[in-house]
């Protein structure tokens, strides 16, 4: 039998939970990480109009300066100014982009998390990405379910805080995980999120 192939993080969020404590029902939220309001977004349209404002004057100004050393002292000044709007222009357009993506999830999980199913297997890889500080800022856990298939899933951060995550916490390989999907007939898994549980490794397990 060949090896399942493993599904893209795409709408497969990973949960930290302190223990894997059987629950009632699948969780009501993603816990998806929180994004610009639409007041932020307009305020920082607004920054982003004045910083390409004053790139178009500073520009203008260099290129009738008599001054300059040559047309290629203006083109490198030119690439590092007018970069400087185009990459806030690009945060901009991007996050809205990530806002709109998650919305939809979370929307589509409303709807369908009461006909998840609860499923166990267990960690088979794991990938770490790190700050500049050494905390996590995000992982992807790969789990490999009883029935054999693979899923792939990423845990973001959902506000910004003081606490850092450690990579002592991620869970590691082996380690037990619940996953939460739709599995009926006729439902198209691509377009329905999954919650992954995972407990944190750091935590120890109370004994039975």
């Amino acid at each position: 039998m060949s090896k399942p192939s493993i599904e893209d993080t795409a709408g497969h969020v990973v949960h930290l939970l302190e223990r894997l404590d059987a629950p009632a029902s699948a969780p009501q939220s993603l816990l998806l990480p929180k994004h610009l309001g639409p007041r932020g977004r307009v305020i920082f349209a607004f920054v982003n109009v004045i910083v390409t404002i004053a790139a178009v004057f500073a520009l203008y100004f260099l290129w009738r300066s008599e001054e300059s050393p040559g047309w290629w002292f203006n083109l490198i000044f030119t690439v590092m100014i007018g970069g400087i709007p185009a990459v806030l222009w690009a945060i901009l357009i991007g996050t809205g982009e990530e806002a709109r993506f998650d919305h939809a999830l979370q929307a589509k999980w409303d709807q369908s998390r009461h006909d998840a199913g609860a499923e166990w297997g267990r960690v088979l890889a794991r990938d770490i990405r790190l700050t500049e500080n050494g905390s996590v800022s995000s992982f992807d856990l790969t789990v490999t379910l009883d029935d054999g298939s693979t899923l792939r899933g990423r845990w973001r951060p959902e506000k910004a805080t003081r606490v850092s995550l450690l990579q002592s916490q991620v869970p590691g390989v082996g380690a037990e995980v619940r996953v939460w999907r739709i599995v009926e007939a006729g439902v198209d898994p691509s377009n329905i999120p999954v919650v992954i549980q995972a407990a944190d490794a750091s935590v120890v397990a109370r004994q039975p």
